[in-house]
């Protein structure tokens, strides 16, 4: 340290502005250091082979043992961002593009040498480098000081060997059963990278930790220069190294060239390895890794550089056309044909074919193909030349011609065929020749018969003579000769004759006969008589039948002819003669025995399979009575109803008078038909079958809705929409209501009964609350909710409870009360509810009288009141004893005769009252007395004056309240 000092000083200006371009540029690329805190892994592929490594774009930097020591080595390198880690040692890795290499890649777990690639992620938190740590770094570089060795990287799957980078002749072999031993990242030990006076310690034995020191290192910045490439022949390379800052003078920098990475068998040459230049000769085809590392006085640094060596080129070769075959003939009819190109070879690869039609007969299009191989079709006759032009993957391209020859179709002489030769004999005067026979290889003849010359004036009639069927008719005895001549479509002729030798006639009479014997059983009156089976030499020219044997009255229909009917046969025996001519009147008969025997008949036999029991609504059933049966086979039926049985109910379709009765429209109730069978002689017999028709079970649930619209005026439609309507009312869906019936309640309205369910598994609801609940809703205004006017809605079965004290009148759906008692006016009347037997008759008489005797005595009351109002009594005269002063002072006048009136008896002649009379006076002190001031009060009762008025006083205060 004592002796840098001196050196320092002097480069002391220098230092600080390369110290200052250094920084700028040490921030901008990558770290000198990163302490162990910021260092960590970021991603990893386990199993991935070394080449594949080399394929992301990563570039080897040094060999170490794995571990953390791996770790630290690779986080203490700025250029260092992966290690790839197998068999307990690792490779450090630097990217060499300059989008960043990645580390994905596919694992290949079925090869060897497959080890652990791993990213490290540094940020930009710097450290100085000491002296330390400069040892450290050429430790990992040259390898341990105990035994160095050069770092060996798997290129194949063998073991691989690779020259120590220090000279030394020692190998390393990294082996492939170490596979098995990766490096996990979660076991790297960063913490010896936490502090930075402190040096990474190493997992070998022989290794100790160096002691701190304070002096720093500089950081060079070298530069190989771009990644070399260059081609064969051509094997010389010189390698020029670039070191920023430049050395102070008088200094200069060691360098050290080191060849980190060689291809497979490498012999190259190294010149100058000591020195600023590398040269390089003797180069082999592969990849070459090459690291510079410089030091000067108190400065270090490293570059790396890729020389790449490819292969010298491949010199081009033309392509090869090979057609086959070169030269083919075929004949028509065969219109096509290939020819074969894709024997063609290139000394790389044949990319493409073109055929082409150099020469050949006029057709509407011209062959042509990209393909290797040429079909051909519908080829005419002629010469053709075809070209095949092949381009090889360089564009180099070779033809040549393949030759085709196309000849017509070979054309044979037609084979004429006439048949062979006939024999006919008279009267059979005619025949047919055949001449299909004929063959042509191209099957388009043409025919022509003739009469030979050998058969000249022969009588005969020719037809079709210009087709391959000739008929012949009016022909002679004797022998004819007839020539068939034959022509292709190239006018090529061949003859055929045929004879037919016409024998003349050779007649013997006809066979007759009538048929075997036959025996009949009445009734059965009629037969067949048949004689086709007579037979002739020639033809058979008339039949004829007649009867010579037995009772008289049968006729024979069709007697000219082979087979006769004979009817009206009766008990015995006829024989009918069968007499047959042929065309030379020759004759035969035959005789045929009929024997008519009378019937045994036997009575016939009645018997009806009745109809298992029904189940109202179900209205229609059947009774069988087809298996009766008669020994003739021939009844007739007839069904009736028995008395008992109810006269409710059609029979269908006039089945009464048939095998199996059909019935409608039943009721409840059983019903008993009698079934009588005849057979053809007027014998019967009978049978009873029973239909027996259950009530409804659901027959109280039935409701029915009387709607005002004509049945016929009903649709499918309208009914379903109602239906729908009715549910929307009750809250139910419309298919949970059953439609029973419709049908004609008068002739215009219409008659509506339905069933609603309550739900699966559970009974329909009551038909009583239904009817109720739809009441209600139609009283509530929704009667014109529905598209048809409902005029009644109530239960099929009248279910009116009638309050226990009455019965249900079906008709007018009303209650029939019990003696005793009656309906309740008020419910039936005024708030519209159904019938009942609330009220008893005697209750309502006793109510009736009471509120009669009620009504008479509020009337009475009211009467006697008015009167009492009208008639009551006038307020009472209060009187006292005279003075003798005021007798004397009192003077009498007559009033007005306007202002008399009629003052009534007096009702009491009391001069005294009682204190509550005058209490009561006293307690109408207040009320005015204008009234009375004017000759209202009462006159005295104890006597007048006759003689005249009596002299005006005026009144006192008593008198006037009196």
């Amino acid at each position: 340290m004592s002796n840098a000092e001196p050196r320092m000083r002097r480069w002391k200006w220098p230092f600080l502005v390369t110290s200052l371009y250094l920084g700028c540029l040490c921030f901008l690329c990558s770290v000198s250091g990163v302490s162990g805190s910021v260092c960590r892994v970021t991603g990893g592929v386990l199993g991935i082979h070394w080449n594949s490594v080399i394929g992301l774009g990563w570039q080897p930097l040094a060999m170490d043992r794995g571990g953390p020591r791996c770790w630290e080595s690779c986080c203490l390198r700025p250029s260092c961002g992966a290690v790839w880690s197998l068999g307990g040692r690792c490779v450090l890795l630097a990217c060499t593009q300059k989008k960043g290499c990645t580390i994905t890649s596919l694992p290949q777990p079925d090869r060897k040498s497959l080890g652990l690639l791993q990213q490290l992620n540094k940020s930009m938190r710097r450290k100085p480098r000491n002296a330390e740590d400069i040892r450290i770094i050429r430790e990992i570089d040259q390898g341990p000081s105990v035994k160095p060795t050069a770092p060996a990287l798997p290129y194949t799957a063998s073991e691989t060997t690779v020259q120590s980078t220090g000279g030394s002749g020692e190998q390393v072999a990294l082996s492939a059963s170490e596979h098995n031993s990766t490096l996990d990242a979660d076991t790297v030990d960063h913490s010896t990278l936490n502090n930075s006076n402190q040096s990474p310690q190493s997992t070998s034995d022989t290794r100790s930790a160096a002691p701190p020191t304070t002096s720093a290192v500089r950081e060079l910045f070298v530069s190989a220069g771009k990644n070399v490439e260059v081609t064969l022949p051509r094997n010389e390379v010189e390698l020029n190294a670039f070191v920023v800052p430049a050395p102070p003078s008088g200094a200069n920098y060691d360098f050290n060239w080191h060849l980190r990475t060689h291809p497979k068998d490498y012999s190259g040459e190294m010149e100058d390895k000591h020195s600023k230049t590398l040269k390089l000769s003797k180069l082999t085809v592969g990849l070459y890794e090459f690291e510079v590392v410089v030091d000067g006085d108190g400065a270090h640094g490293e570059g790396y550089v890729n020389v790449t060596v490819n292969p010298e080129p491949r010199v081009n070769k033309p392509p090869v056309a090979v057609v086959s075959p070169k030269y083919q003939e075929i004949s028509l009819p065969t219109s096509s044909t290939v020819i074969d190109g894709s024997q063609s070879t290139d000394d790389d690869k044949v990319v493409s074919w073109h055929w082409e039609e150099v020469k050949g007969p006029l057709r509407e299009e011209k062959a042509s193909g990209d393909t290797a191989i040429l079909t051909l079709s519908n080829l005419v006759p002629g010469n053709y030349t075809f070209s095949l032009t092949v381009t090889d993957s360089n564009g180099a391209q070779n033809s040549t011609q393949a030759m085709l020859l196309v000849n017509k179709a070979t054309d044979y002489r037609p084979t004429a065929n006439a048949g062979p030769n006939q024999v006919i004999t008279l009267p059979h005067n005619y025949i047919t020749l055949y001449g299909n026979q004929s063959t042509d290889d191209h099957e388009n003849l043409s025919y022509e018969w003739s009469l030979s010359p050998e058969s000249k004036g022969k009588v005969v009639e020719m037809q079709g003579v210009r087709t391959p069927i000739l008929q012949l008719s009016a022909m002679q005895e004797g022998d004819y000769t007839f020539q068939l001549t034959v022509t292709d479509s190239s006018g090529q002729q061949d003859t055929a004759q045929v004879t037919v030798i016409v024998q003349p006639e050779n007649n013997k009479p006809p066979v007759a006969d009538a048929g075997p014997d036959k025996e009949l059983t009445l009734p059965v009156d009629r037969t067949t008589l048949d004689g086709s089976k007579s037979s002739d030499d020639q033809k058979i020219a008339t039949y004829h039948w007649t009867k010579t044997k037995g009772p008289e009255g049968v006729k024979i229909d069709n007697a000219d002819t082979a087979v006769a009917v004979v009817m009206g046969l009766q008990e015995g025996e006829y024989i009918f003669t069968l007499t047959v001519t042929d065309e030379r009147m020759l004759e035969n008969s035959d005789t045929v025995s009929v024997i008519v025997r009378e019937e045994d008949d036997q009575p016939p036999v009645a018997k009806v399979v009745s109809s298992p029991p029904i189940t109202l609504p179900i209205r229609t059933a059947f009774l069988d009575g087809s298996r009766s049966s008669d020994d003739k086979g021939s009844i007739s039926y007839h069904w009736t109803r028995e008395d008992s049985s109810p006269a409710a109910g059609d029979v269908l379709n006039n089945s009464d008078h048939q095998a199996v009765l059909f019935l409608g429209n039943l009721v409840e109730g059983k019903y008993t038909f009698t079934l009588t069978v005849t057979d053809s002689k007027g014998k019967t017999s009978t049978d009873r079958g029973t239909v027996e028709v259950r009530p409804d079970v659901y027959e109280r649930d039935l409701v029915e809705l009387i709607l005002e619209v004509a049945v016929v005026q009903v649709s499918r439609r309208q009914k379903d929409m109602l239906i729908r309507q009715v549910g929307v009312l009750l809250g139910v869906l419309d298919s949970d209501i059953t439609v029973r019936e419709i049908s004609a309640f008068n002739e215009h309205s219409t008659r509506l009964v339905f069933l609603v369910s309550g739900g699966p598994g559970r009974p329909p609801l009551a038909g009583h609350s239904v009817a109720m609940e739809l009441r209600n809703k139609f009283r509530k205004q929704k009667n014109e909710f529905l598209i048809f006017k409902a005029r009644r809605v109530d239960t099929v079965i009248c279910q009116l409870n009638c309050s226990s004290h009455g019965e249900c009148d079906s008709f007018t759906r009303r209650c029939v009360c019990h003696p005793f008692w009656m309906e309740n006016l008020f419910n039936t009347y005024f708030w519209d509810d159904e019938s009942n037997c609330e009220w008893s008759v005697l209750y309502v008489t006793i109510a009736s009288f009471m509120i009669l005797v009620a009504i008479a005595t509020v009337i009475w009351g009211i009467v006697c009141c008015c009167r009492r109002r009208k008639s009551k009594v006038r307020r009472k005269s209060r009187y006292k004893m005279l003075e003798g002063d005021d007798q004397d002072s009192l003077e009498l006048q007559l009033t007005k005769p306007s202002r008399l009136k009629a003052v009534p008896a007096a009702t009491s002649s009391a001069l005294m009252h009682s204190d509550s009379d005058l209490e009561s006076d006293d307690g109408q002190a207040g009320i005015p007395w204008s009234d009375r001031e004017r000759g209202k009060l009462l006159p005295p009762q104890n006597g007048s004056l006759r003689n005249g008025h009596g002299p005006h006083k005026p009144k006192k205060l008593r008198e006037e309240l009196l």
